[in-house]
């Protein structure tokens, strides 16, 4: 009797919120090709077919389904290790998403192919072409041409809905869908010239200069490359040799097809550095900074995680620099994560001048290419690049042999992704994977949070300090100015108070430049009528319109929705329209009214869409063209400009009368952050702070640098009223078109989840925002005990999700949840 042939399969991860993995038939010559983590391509569903990556082989047929085959295998290698996806199941567990979603957002968009259904025609007959409708006849005389995809024959139809006219057609046998599998990465290809071998002899190029003597731009042409420093036999790029003879590409396409030079495409990584010309000079470390250096290392043989507490400026970059190259030096890599992407380029440049090509960065505004070239360079492990800067998705990259992981400002709420799935926090989950691979972490910031300041003080991490500035100079003073007095007294002109605008006048007279902090970007946030007080709002969002005076109209920073600016009231037709609120571009404004003959510049997301916006912005001033610099958030965190005399804060009170629990920790954290960037160099710098209410406590705390009272009272408040770090929190966001579905299935939920928790639960209510994109929004807040099992409540709140879809009426509402939402 034969031996059965074994039958193997394959589960994978798909790209879709699915919450387990799927399970496909491979043969035995597939299975020969295939391990855990390689791409596949899978047919799923009718038409659609998807990238999908493969986390387990074995011999085990699903019961309750017929698994179909795979289309194709993607890869040589797996392009994702057994680490990796352990690290994505603790996500997916940990942060209550599903391990598609976790998939979609780690692999670059150009990994991951997915297919293009098109439509083919069929040979028919007479009898077929005439049961056509006038619709279909037109489509499949396009057919006749060429095979169309649904968007094509959306425009041909002028249907928005075309699948029922295409599944008639498939019954009627006049055409068939296909799968088109597009591949979405492309590799940056640079075109390349070269000299003909018969023209390389020295006799043979003499005859060639005496043919070309009346043509000077093919010699310009010829005289540059043989002006190169390179042998005259190499590969050289044409757009070098166009510059450098300064003609045009018809000139080498001449040359070509005379025979005399042979042109070939070559693939090029894509420049993501700009590399300029730096005077880096290997620092001296201070005293205090070889200390701290000595401390970190001596701290993490004992333990995993060390939080380096430097005051700002006091160099720890610096420090960084040195862990990094002893790194280096063991073949390490090392994964630098920065909360802004703002951040990236001053540090980028710094370590480029440092360690040159060993430098990569990865985040959002490069393209799917770019990203997807680093990704490459990162699985490599015979790449150059050792070094991977990035913002929080740069956790995800598929590392080798990750030996160290730097989270500078590690405080910044910037490391937490609020939307879509997976909503993870990038410290948490860095500590998580670098535990997993024995890699160490360091955390570095001068203004703690308090999870991590409460960690360091139990004893779960190491702790070293820092506490003088580099080149002993001295903190910044800071003063407050009280807003109340000013206005009563009439020593206002706009936002700036007299003692503001002196100041500002005085150092830039000194030579010196000036920050100015405004937490609100646009012009101003309400636009009022002041005859009926009628504020223009978004129609899909239950907030007013933000007048953005460069663009000469009203936003919604929800939905993005906007108008033109109106000249009338929308309501009773009056023009009397006014502003209400002081956002970056109106503080601009005043300020170039007050100082006419002072550059002004502006960094916030309006002025920095592009790849290169911030290095921009940022050269200019690091070069003094701009002379006063307005910004947001992103102008404050870790910047540094050697300069800058004066940082001012145009108004104090919006970050600290925030509905938050975390909201004096916060202004604490910003406005320190704020007052670092003053006198970082040479002389004392100084912070002025506008302010209502000088009397609030956090704001005494901020002026005396006094982060341990800060720490005990907000200990002991959010010990009292459950918060974290004492307490974990869940929050659980129902989303629905119908305003009664949205209020029946949260209640619903919270009734059900309630009848087995018995721990604290706040709501559902209503957000501040409460409709976004025409879905209205309700949440649930779930506090858990440190006593409590953690895991426990996460498979009560999954066991209660499943009842919930099982309900008809609530198919339509979608549910979120949010772990550690802060």
């Amino acid at each position: 009797m034969e031996s059965e042939t074994p039958h193997y399969f394959i589960d994978v991860l798909l790209p879709l919120a699915l919450p387990k993995a799927y399970t496909y038939r491979i043969s035995t010559g597939e299975k020969k090709l295939l391990g855990e983590g390689f791409r596949v391509a899978v047919p799923f569903g009718k038409q659609k077919i998807y990238t999908a990556v493969v986390s387990r082989v074995h011999q085990v047929a699903p019961q309750t389904y017929e698994p179909k085959s795979i289309v194709m295998i993607m890869d040589k290698a797996p392009i994702i290790s057994s680490i990796q996806l352990d690290f994505w199941k603790w996500m997916s567990n940990y942060y209550m998403c599903t391990p598609g979603e976790i998939l979609r957002a780690s692999l670059p968009a150009a990994l991951m192919i997915e297919s293009q259904s098109i439509l083919v025609k069929k040979e028919i007959s007479e009898d077929q072409l005439t049961a056509l409708s006038d619709t279909q006849f037109l489509v499949y005389e396009a057919l006749q041409k060429q095979s169309l995809t649904l968007d094509e024959i959306s425009q041909i139809t002028d249907l928005k809905k075309v699948m029922p006219l295409v599944l008639d057609m498939i019954d009627k046998k006049v055409a068939m869908i296909h799968q088109r599998l597009e591949e979405k990465f492309k590799p940056k290809k640079v075109r390349m010239i070269q000299l003909e071998k018969s023209f390389q002899e020295s006799k043979a190029l003499e005859n060639l200069f005496s043919d070309l003597a009346r043509a000077p731009n093919q010699i310009a042409v010829m005289m540059a490359m043989l002006g190169q420093k390179k042998d005259s036999h190499l590969w050289m790029e044409v757009s070098k040799i166009k510059e450098q003879a300064q003609v045009n590409s018809s000139v080498i396409k001449t040359l070509i097809n005379k025979g005399i030079l042979k042109e070939s495409y070559q693939e090029t990584n894509r420049i993501l550095i700009k590399h300029a010309q730096s005077q880096f000079k290997d620092k001296k470390l201070s005293d205090a900074q070889g200390q701290a250096l000595k401390e970190i290392k001596a701290k993490l043989k004992k333990k995993e995680v060390v939080l380096f507490e430097g005051v700002t400026a006091s160099g720890k970059t610096e420090v960084y620099i040195h862990l990094i190259s002893e790194q280096i030096k063991a073949g390490k890599q090392i994964l630098y994560l920065l909360p802004e992407i703002s951040l990236t380029s001053q540090i980028v440049s710094r370590l480029a001048a440092r360690f040159g090509k060993q430098v990569l960065v990865y985040h959002s505004r490069y393209s799917i290419h770019e990203r997807t070239e680093i990704w490459n360079q990162v699985l490599d492990e015979s790449s150059p690049g050792q070094i991977i800067v990035g913002a929080r998705s740069a956790i995800f990259l598929p590392f080798q042999n990750l030996g160290l992981v730097i989270v500078d400002e590690e405080h910044e709420n910037s490391y937490k992704q609020f939307d879509p799935a997976p909503r993870y926090h990038a410290r948490d989950s860095a500590i998580y994977l670098a535990r997993s691979v024995n890699a160490k972490v360091v955390l570095g910031s001068a203004t703690p949070s308090i999870e991590t300041a409460e960690n360091v003080r139990s004893g779960k991490y190491g702790w070293v300090k820092l506490s003088e500035r580099y080149g002993g100079v001295s903190l910044p003073k800071i003063e407050l100015v009280n807003l109340k007095e000013a206005y009563r007294k009439k020593k206002m002109s706009g936002m700036f108070s007299e003692t503001l605008s002196n100041a500002i006048r005085s150092t830039i007279e000194a030579g010196k430049q000036v920050i100015l902090f405004q937490n609100r970007r646009g012009y101003a946030p309400i636009l009022e009528c002041v005859s009926c007080g009628h504020a223009p709002q978004c129609t899909q969002c239950d907030v007013s319109l933000t007048y953005h005076q460069s663009q000469n109209q009203l936003r919604c920073h929800y939905c993005g929705y906007h108008i033109p600016m109106p000249t009338q009231c929308h309501a009773c037709g009056m023009p009397t329209l006014t502003t209400k609120g002081v956002g970056t571009q109106q503080i601009e404004e005043q300020v170039q009214q007050l100082f006419p003959e002072v550059s002004v510049g502006r960094m916030d997301w309006d002025s920095t869409r592009g790849k290169w916006d911030f290095d921009k912005i940022i050269e200019a001033f690091d070069q003094g063209k701009i002379q006063i610099l307005v910004g947001t958030q992103m102008v404050v965190k870790g910047l540094d400009f050697k300069n800058v005399l004066l940082v001012g804060v145009i108004n104090a009170d919006h970050v600290l009368n925030l509905p938050d629990f975390r909201a004096h920790e916060r202004s604490y954290q910003m406005l320190c952050q704020v007052a670092g960037r003053a006198g970082r160099s040479d002389s004392k710098g100084s912070v002025l702070i506008q302010t209502f209410q000088p009397e609030h406590p956090t704001l005494k705390q901020i002026l005396e640098h006094d982060y341990s009272s800060l720490f005990q009272i907000q200990k002991r408040e959010r010990e009292q009223y459950r918060y974290p770090p004492y307490f974990r929190m869940i929050r659980i966001t129902f989303k629905s078109r119908q305003f009664e579905t949205v209020n029946m299935a949260s209640d619903w939920f919270t009734n059900v989840f309630k009848q087995s928790y018995k721990g604290s639960v706040l709501g559902p209510v209503f957000p501040p925002v409460s409709r976004i994109r025409n879905l209205y929004h309700k949440q649930l807040l779930v506090k858990v005990d440190h006593k409590l099992n953690t895991k426990e409540v996460k498979s009560l709140l999954a066991k209660t999700y499943k009842s919930f879809q099982a309900i008809a009426s609530f198919r339509s509402t979608r549910v979120n949840f949010d772990v550690d939402p802060y």
